[in-house]
């Protein structure tokens, strides 16, 4: 016959005790890794905040593109003006002319695009920064919660 001694009342109370006390040091342990570790939402909100940069670059090149295509127009506008009178000139003159209009018409669009293009730039920063605020308070929220609820439970 085996012989089983039964812990004393003091013992098992004990006993509850380290167990309660290490799981609640887990819980809060839990909730501050919690609430100081980034979420993949938070990871990826700021992966694309720093994308927002790559896109002004792109931005300011096409900028410096329509810089350039002016100084393509302004030399045209020269060109345009030379005296040459022969039926080539005349022909040369014309297709200055053209090419003139053609370059004025793509500065145009290029100094749009960069305007529109820097426009939803700053559209994006601000949804980017709403998004971010939001992720924070609601993870701030979710730590207090947690961590009232643990300080309850294991007070």
């Amino acid at each position: 016959m085996t012989l089983v001694q039964i812990p004393s009342l003091a013992e098992i109370g004990a006993g509850i005790g380290l167990v309660a006390g290490g799981a609640c040091d887990k819980a809060s342990s839990a909730v501050q890794h919690f609430i100081n570790t980034p979420s993949v939402a938070e990871n990826g909100l700021n992966l694309l905040a720093a994308q927002i940069d790559v896109l002004e670059q792109l931005v300011a090149a096409l900028r410096e593109v329509a810089v350039g295509i002016e100084a393509v127009h302004d030399k045209l506008a020269i060109t345009v003006e030379l005296e040459w009178q022969s039926p080539a000139g005349n022909a040369f003159r014309q297709a200055t002319a053209a090419r003139q209009q053609q370059a004025q018409a793509l500065q145009q669009t290029t100094v749009e695009t960069a305007t529109l293009a820097s426009q939803g730039i700053d559209e994006l920063r601000l949804l980017i920064s709403s998004l971010q605020s939001l992720v924070a308070a609601a993870r701030t929220a979710a730590g207090t919660t947690a961590g009232a609820t643990v300080a309850r439970v294991c007070a």
